[in-house]
């Protein structure tokens, strides 16, 4: 992952400003000392008074340390009783990383994938904007149980998230500049991530940063999003990126264009299926498929794109053929099956 991650740490410091504004007036009940030398006791949240200076140590280590589900949920059921998510939220994200080391008594050791773990899931439930980063960046962790972990924890955090705070447009960006750094499978889970977004929090992004990166597998993962949002402001540069210099990217953008009701997709797409690679034509037949469904039978259009699929059966390639036979099967009309008749008969 290495320097392509380091923007997400330029944002990490904005991640953690907390969520909240004080609006104490200086005159809430306190449970000792004077008002110029309170003494905190960590339950003024509840009444009404400021909050702990600090998250407890003890009660960290509980989280992180906890048996099995029930005890972790236990332990943060008082946290968040106590007012006190964000504040453990904090202290957990900086466990999450695999270079983290503890701190208590004499003991500097890293922590286990175990107490990781815990943390991760902890975060899942009270994370927020703090969590992001750590979050990102154990999607490329040594463990796969805490990089299964980190994906889960990371949808959660970001399903929560205030569509109208200011940083939950930056969080999209950070996931989107991901696309570039990750392995494989960290750049599926983020990809999942953004399409199960609001449109209007990731689509600028994937199309000015995710569309132009300038690492394939970022771009190819930014149009398999696109498609899947199903959102049409992305038709016009999805039809750019199907004579991309990768024909990855060229075969997630053709079947990106099969999710979009964009009948303006068609020509470019019957342009496609001259395309070098089989794979990118397979995906371009598929896509025509998908289009002619939205189309009226009595369509100009429609006649056009079956005779189309129709001579994507007589491709050289056998993936493409395969293809043209199931755009044709799932489309219920006569000329689809003439051609399939045709075919068949030879």
């Amino acid at each position: 992952m290495g320097d392509r991650l380091v923007a997400l740490n330029g944002v990490s410091n904005f991640m953690t400003q907390p969520t909240h504004t004080n609006h104490t007036s200086g005159q809430e009940p306190q449970l000792g000392g004077s008002d110029a030398f309170p003494i905190l006791s960590g339950f003024e949240p509840i009444l009404g008074g400021e909050r702990r200076a600090g998250a407890d140590v003890e009660r960290v280590q509980a989280i992180i340390n906890a048996a099995g589900e029930s005890d972790l949920l236990t332990a943060l059921d008082f946290v968040e009783r106590m007012g006190q998510a964000e504040l453990y939220a904090q202290e957990l994200a900086g466990v999450v990383p695999k270079r983290a080391r503890q701190t208590v008594g004499g003991w500097h050791g890293s922590f286990s994938p175990g107490q990781r773990q815990n943390a991760i899931a902890a975060l899942a439930v009270i994370g927020s904007y703090e969590s992001i980063v750590p979050l990102i960046e154990a999607l490329a962790d040594d463990h796969a149980a805490v990089r299964v972990d980190a994906g889960d924890a990371l949808a959660k955090v970001c399903k929560r998230l205030d569509p109208s705070n200011r940083r939950t447009q930056i969080v999209f960006q950070a996931l989107v500049d991901a696309l570039r750094g990750l392995p494989l499978s960290g750049r599926k889970t983020v990809a999942s991530i953004l399409a199960a977004s609001p449109p209007d929090l990731v689509l600028g992004s994937l199309l000015n940063h995710g569309l132009v990166a300038k690492e394939w597998w970022a771009r190819r993962e930014s149009a398999w999003a696109l498609g899947a949002l199903g959102d049409r402001r992305a038709t016009k540069r999805l039809i750019y990126a199907l004579i991309d210099s990768s024909s990855a990217v060229r075969t997630s953008a053709a079947w990106a264009l099969g999710q979009l009701d964009a009948p303006v997709a068609i020509e470019p797409l019957a342009e496609t299926l001259d395309d070098p690679d089989e794979v990118v034509r397979a995906a371009a037949v598929e896509a025509l498929g998908a289009q002619a469904n939205r189309l009226d039978l009595y369509d100009d259009a429609f006649d056009m794109v079956v005779s189309l699929i129709s001579g994507s059966l007589y491709d050289d390639d056998i993936s493409v053929k395969h293809a043209a036979l199931e755009a044709l099967t799932r489309i219920n009309a006569p000329q689809a099956r003439e051609a399939l008749r045709v075919y068949s008969a030879r």
